[in-house]
């Protein structure tokens, strides 16, 4: 049996994580890692306690905004940011 490289097996994980994602357009997942340790995982969706898209809808499907405009309209943060968040 050959053992994933590091990288593979990080980017496994963030794969799993992007599933987690409540965005109706794209689903990413990230991982944050030191010295090959994970110290938080996001995925793009709401800030907790705000009603996933996939609940809601999505107000720029809703609209028939082309994908990388208007992003003032998304209640959604970035797998990054959310990963940043539970990091803290």
């Amino acid at each position: 049996m050959q053992r994933p490289s590091w990288d593979e097996y990080f980017m496994d994980i963030t794969r799993l994580v992007a599933r987690r994602s409540t965005c109706l357009r794209r689903q990413v997942g990230a991982v944050l890692v030191k010295e090959k340790n994970i110290l938080a995982t996001g995925y793009n969706g709401t800030p907790s306690g705000i009603s996933h898209c996939d609940v809601t809808g999505c107000l720029r499907d809703q609209l028939k905004v082309p994908s990388g405009e208007r992003h003032e309209l998304c209640r959604g943060l970035h797998a990054e940011q959310n990963a940043i968040i539970q990091a803290a």
